[in-house]
């Protein structure tokens, strides 16, 4: 097979399962390849070995001249799709995720304590070192448990993408965030909703995949999440504003930030998140009057931020090196 082996080949392979060129060059690649090894076989053998490390393939599934390539096993997976009916299942998506947590936990040592399953109680336990409950306060708090959490979304442009995740890894989780929204509240409400399945004991084990967080969800363990979530993020002000109406972000804003005035431990971004969770015709306006209020938008930095203060470099391969390195540099 090295006779023949070129870039070209494992390329047209990899697009097959939905890995298309161009992926495979960036993600699946070290940063130091270029295109003058992709012909040369005993480059290309190497370059090979990468991509399945990196991608979570079977190698010799990958090299073999007539068959498709294949991903590797998975821990014991549990699915958690808004529709279930669905046939297109993130396949290389949550393959990518689980990669990345494993990568994660190789190079931290963590000890897990478990989350208290009433969201009241971790509310508390959080106000107590921290003004109020957003992103900031949640990540801190589960790095302090055991917990570690990484924002990822390096998938391929065209697969199916997932919302988060949960994979037990050296006696701790991992959780992968990869919403496309990165506004702090927004990805709150999602490391809170990962958080919950934690707490009420949904995944014990292996892995567990959340392909979408909808109110709607007619999956019990997704709602009982929902829940926690919201009551660990607003309180008792879950949907406070009700049906009332707004004629703009700015009035919608300015009744939010009154209604904090009484429990000024709910971040105001996240009571506005709340509104569109009950209103969904004014999501729109409800974006807008979290920009009002907070315009950041790169939440994301502040995951992994935390993720590289408790990285040690020193346990990882180089290649696991370069590979979170080019993840945390996004």
């Amino acid at each position: 097979m090295t006779q023949t082996l070129s870039m070209s080949v494992l390329y047209k392979k990899l697009s097959a399962i939905g890995l298309p060129k161009r992926f495979v060059r960036e993600k699946g690649l070290p940063s130091w390849w270029n295109e003058e090894l992709d012909n040369k076989p005993v480059a290309v053998l190497e370059g090979a070995g990468h991509i399945a490390q990196r991608l979570h393939l079977d190698l010799k599934s990958l090299l073999a001249e007539n068959q498709k390539p294949q991903f590797k096993p998975l821990l014991h997976t549990k699915f958690k799709y808004h529709q279930q009916d669905k046939v297109d299942v993130p396949d290389a998506a949550h393959q990518l995720a689980s990669r990345v947590a494993e990568v994660v936990a190789d190079a931290i040592k963590l000890e897990f304590k478990p989350i208290p399953s009433d969201p009241h109680q971790v509310r508390s336990e959080i106000v107590a070192k921290h003004p109020q409950v957003t992103l900031y306060s949640l990540l801190n708090y589960c790095w302090e448990h055991g917990i570690a959490v990484i924002y990822f979304k390096d998938y391929p442009e065209k697969t199916r993408k997932i919302t988060g995740m949960i994979q037990w890894q050296c006696d701790y989780p991992v959780i992968v965030l990869s919403s496309s929204r990165t506004n702090p509240a927004w990805l709150a409400f999602h490391l809170a909703h990962e958080m919950g399945h934690l707490a009420l004991g949904h995944i014990k084990e292996g892995i567990l995949i959340d392909d979408d967080i909808k109110q709607d969800s007619d999956d019990r363990e997704e709602r009982d999440s929902n829940q926690f979530a919201v009551k660990l993020l607003v309180n008792s002000f879950d949907n406070s504003l009700g049906k009332k109406k707004f004629n703009n972000a700015e009035d919608l804003k300015n009744k939010i930030i009154q209604l904090v005035q009484n429990n000024l431990t709910i971040d105001p971004c996240a009571l506005a998140l709340n509104y569109s969770w009950y209103n969904k015709d004014y999501f729109a306006l409800s974006m807008k009057c979290v920009n009002l209020i907070n315009p950041a938008k790169e939440g994301q930095k502040t995951i992994n931020k935390f993720l590289e203060q408790h990285l040690n470099w020193d346990e990882l391969s180089d290649d696991n090196a370069d590979y979170l390195d080019q993840i945390l540099g996004e």
